[in-house]
């Protein structure tokens, strides 16, 4: 059995001053990149918020209206604490997600509207 290839990932660019992140669900950035989302907003550098859902699907124990509400709430929340203060709902339908067109037209106008030198977004490999 070989070793596997490990490849190193490059450094963050430090040569900006906008960044746009787009992630599916509230709690994605928390999860993700919210302290390093913080330590770029104290630099002085500015972070908007996109998510393409409202995450009405993210508790059992809720009517799906009343858990976006309450989850969109928590997400505005959540990015002031980092200093990011504008965050935007794509209003896709969470758990019905489909990547196709409509999806991709509205990240490419969200990018259009806030002009990003940095994206920002997630997975679950690197």
């Amino acid at each position: 059995m070989t070793e596997p290839t490990i490849t190193q990932l490059q450094p963050m660019p430090d040569d900006w001053q906008r960044a746009l992140a787009v992630v599916a669900h509230p709690d994605d950035l928390e999860y993700g990149c919210s302290a390093a989302i913080a330590t770029w907003t104290d630099a002085g550098r500015e972070v908007a918020y996109v998510l393409a859902t409202r995450g009405e699907a993210g508790i059992d124990t809720l009517e799906p209206a009343s858990c976006g509400a309450l989850r969109e709430r928590e997400q505005r929340a959540s990015a002031a604490v980092v200093g990011v203060s504008v965050v935007e709902f794509l209003d896709h339908k969470d758990g019905v997600i489909e990547y196709g067109t409509a999806l991709r037209r509205d990240i490419a106008a969200a990018i259009r509207r806030h002009r990003p030198e940095l994206l920002i977004t997630l997975n679950h490999r690197d």
